[in-house]
């Protein structure tokens, strides 16, 4: 499935949370599945906006 088309403000939240969790990483903390969770659920809304499903 290809990548949904972002939006600046969906672009905005992922830099935040990429950058919390280089915050944690540099604290010692590297396994950080909630992250991973995190942008994965900012692309499926953008894909579900894409799709113009609700």
């Amino acid at each position: 499935m290809p990548e949904p088309k972002l939006t600046l403000w969906e672009k905005a939240r992922i830099v935040a949370i990429e950058a919390h969790g280089l915050k944690r990483a540099a604290a010692g903390i590297t396994h950080q599945p909630d992250i991973d969770r995190r942008v994965q659920r900012v692309k499926d809304q953008a894909r579900k906006r894409a799709n113009g499903s609700k």
